[in-house]
């Protein structure tokens, strides 16, 4: 059975747009088009766009996203090729990971001094406010509260 960019777009909730965009782009290598350029993804296509969507989110620019698809085509040969380009991304993924991690934890130290800030009724994160000065205090204790939960 064969699916056009409107069908995919609702069984996979990729936008058609994005979708189109690809396959300008020259990454759905076997999509077929009819006579009037409409062109039909298999079952097969719709896996490969939620790959696509996969790597994007992961960081892996179009061109080595066009890489690994032409690549797929030579078989066996070219597995360590494509293996090697996935465990790239999974390593520049997980170092994302842990960035993101470091963020979360500096906004819930933050939220955590919100807290006690509406708690106290003293507003310490505005510049306008008198009481300003002591947020640098504040936010080494948080900081200084963290890390010996860390620890």
């Amino acid at each position: 059975m064969s699916y056009t960019v409107i069908e995919v777009e609702k069984r996979i909730g990729i936008s058609s747009r994005k979708l189109r965009f690809w396959l300008d782009k020259g990454l759905f290598p076997f999509v077929e088009s009819d006579s009037h350029g409409v062109r039909y993804f298999a079952q097969s296509d719709m896996e490969w766009a939620r790959w696509i969507d996969w790597l994007r989110q992961c960081g892996m620019s179009l061109k080595e996203i066009k890489t690994y698809a032409e690549a797929c085509g030579g078989g066996i040969k070219t597995a360590p090729m494509r293996k090697a380009m996935l465990q790239d991304t999974h390593t520049k993924l997980n170092a994302q990971i842990k960035v993101l991690q470091e963020i979360s934890e500096k906004l819930e130290m933050k939220i955590g001094l919100y807290e006690e800030m509406i708690e106290k009724g003293v507003d310490t994160f505005n510049p306008q406010s008198g009481d300003y000065k002591t947020c640098k205090k504040q936010c080494q204790e948080g900081n200084a509260k963290k890390s010996k939960k860390l620890d």
